[in-house]
């Protein structure tokens, strides 16, 4: 008889080719995801109507089994888990934005809960801190929108501070201090969601300052057209910001501000 993994993957198979989905199969699902679906809302199944409701025509499904896991068998019966289903994650982009449902098998949750008493030895000084349920359990997206909300919460956008110590106390938070020894898969898991949480603040930072910029160009072209053909440099834009004191963080976007002052000048000038 199948388990519930075998099930599940079967039905999520099955309705997404009577749906029409265009499947790709991935084993690595965490590098573009943004929210991941609160189960709350409907099983997978509602998540895979929710995609073709979305005019979603294209997802990518992941499944690993236990062998896929790197586990440990010298702390476990592997045999007990050969070719059994740990993981399996459904995902589709909207508006350059993922979303993806997320399962992991009973058995391999458990074994992926970490008590005190199964980390320290009898002669250890304990100093590894227990690790807390929470970040066992949660999936990397999860705890990417954790941090992300802790810092909304907690840290004010007009103060430069120390993004490490920052990242350190959202842990500390989590039962985990970085400051003693931790579980070598945990870490692996913390820089995974610290080096996310690094570039979607960094994609906000360029985001915004983009959009600053492009708020501008109005401004620039009023102060700064002076060629009877009317054409603006790119050193012309630069004396501009340079001379209201305009830094510019982020490289590109003064490239993408600089296409879009021409396409301003050619509907100016006529020019389509």
């Amino acid at each position: 008889m199948k388990d519930k993994m075998e099930l599940l993957w079967g039905n999520i198979t099955n309705y997404s080719k009577k749906n029409g989905f265009s499947i790709y199969y991935s084993t690595d699902v965490d590098i573009v995801i943004s929210f991941e679906w609160d189960k709350r809302m409907g099983s997978a199944t509602k998540f895979l109507k929710n995609a073709r409701n979305n005019g979603i025509k294209s997802i990518v499904l992941s499944i690993k089994r236990f062998e896929d896991e790197d586990m440990d068998c010298s702390t476990i019966n592997c045999k007990k888990y050969t070719n059994k289903i740990s993981e399996i994650d459904i995902m589709y982009i909207n508006n350059d934005v993922g979303y993806k449902y997320h399962e992991e098998a009973e058995w391999f949750t458990e074994l992926n809960t970490f008590s005190l008493d199964d980390l320290l030895e009898d002669n250890d000084e304990k100093k590894i801190l227990p690790l807390t349920r929470e970040v066992n359990e949660k999936s990397i997206d999860t705890l990417v929108q954790d941090m992300l909300q802790y810092f909304k919460n907690n840290i004010s956008e007009n103060i430069n501070g120390d993004m490490d110590i920052d990242m350190r106390n959202f842990w500390m938070n989590k039962g985990v201090n970085l400051d003693f020894p931790v579980d070598q898969d945990l870490k692996l898991k913390i820089d995974k969601v610290n080096r996310e949480v690094r570039r979607k603040l960094d994609n906000n930072k360029q985001s915004e300052e983009r959009e600053k910029l492009l708020k501008l160009i109005p401004s620039v072209i009023n102060e700064t057209l002076r060629d009877k053909d009317g054409i603006i440099t790119r050193d012309q834009l630069k004396s501009y910001l340079l001379s209201h004191g305009i830094k510019i963080q982020n490289s590109h976007n003064i490239d993408y501000m600089y296409n879009q002052l021409l396409k301003e000048l050619r509907i100016k000038n006529k020019k389509y």
